[in-house]
């Protein structure tokens, strides 16, 4: 499904392409369950042998997780990774004296994960013969960076703006626009791709960027979110651009 709202080939003057990272180009939520799950194994915990299903056990996990990462200007990455173990466990009641070294190994095993988006090395090859390649993404260096390098994929970008380095997140326009200062354009000049209304589209529109919208799970849009363009498969954005 492509979208093209508004598109002519005669305004197609973009000289950059950004794009957000997670579920756009990498696929987070499946790089985090081979994380958590992973970190159990590596540590010897089968959910078999408790009872649990893997569903139940990322569940608690999640309502944890996203307890803890409120404090993350308080505590290390390392240590919310530990802190969500922790209570998860305790919920489940299942005891461990490896706990200790649950951070590390999830951060290991994540920052080494490789799930790619559909069509996603092909879609970089054809693009990056014509335009510039960029990504703004939310999140930590310590992850991001090693996790495209472990993708395959750091090589096709010009610029990648991680929102930790430079103290500003999406939809903050900041982070737009230190990412068009690295880049030299102006907003009419680029485009950015993202899966996220709240963060991608929002952001996006701030500084008056061009938005395409990834939807990948088809969702259906409020009358008044109108972005440019908005493709279900990455593989959509070549038929924008040839």
């Amino acid at each position: 499904m492509v979208d093209l709202l508004k598109f002519s080939k005669t305004n197609m003057c973009y000289k950059a392409i950004i794009f957000d990272l997670d579920n756009t180009l990498l696929n987070f939520d499946l790089c985090e369950r081979k994380a958590i799950l992973g970190t159990l194994e590596a540590c010897a915990i089968s959910l078999d042998l408790h009872g649990i299903t893997e569903t139940i056990f990322l569940q608690v996990y999640e309502t944890y997780s996203s307890q803890y990462w409120r404090q993350r200007d308080v505590f290390t990455p390392s240590e919310l990774i530990k802190m969500t173990y922790e209570s998860t466990l305790a919920e489940l009641n299942i005891k461990t004296e490896k706990i200790s070294h649950f951070g590390d190994i999830f951060w290991e095993i994540f920052n080494h994960s490789s799930v790619w988006e559909p069509d996603v090395y092909e879609v970089l090859t054809v693009l990056a013969r014509s335009y510039r390649l960029a990504v703004i993404s939310n999140g930590l260096v310590l992850a991001q960076l090693p996790r495209m390098q472990a993708a395959g994929i750091d090589h096709f970008f010009e610029q990648v703006v991680v929102s930790e380095a430079i103290g500003f997140a999406k939809p903050s326009p900041e982070i737009f626009h230190y990412a068009l200062s690295r880049l030299d354009l102006t907003p009419a000049q680029v485009l950015y791709v993202g899966d996220s209304l709240k963060h991608d589209y929002a952001g996006a529109t701030q500084v008056k960027m061009d938005f395409c919208y990834y939807n990948r799970k088809n969702q259906n849009l409020l009358q008044e979110v109108k972005p440019k363009f908005m493709i279900s498969e990455l593989l959509n954005l070549l038929e924008l651009f040839n």
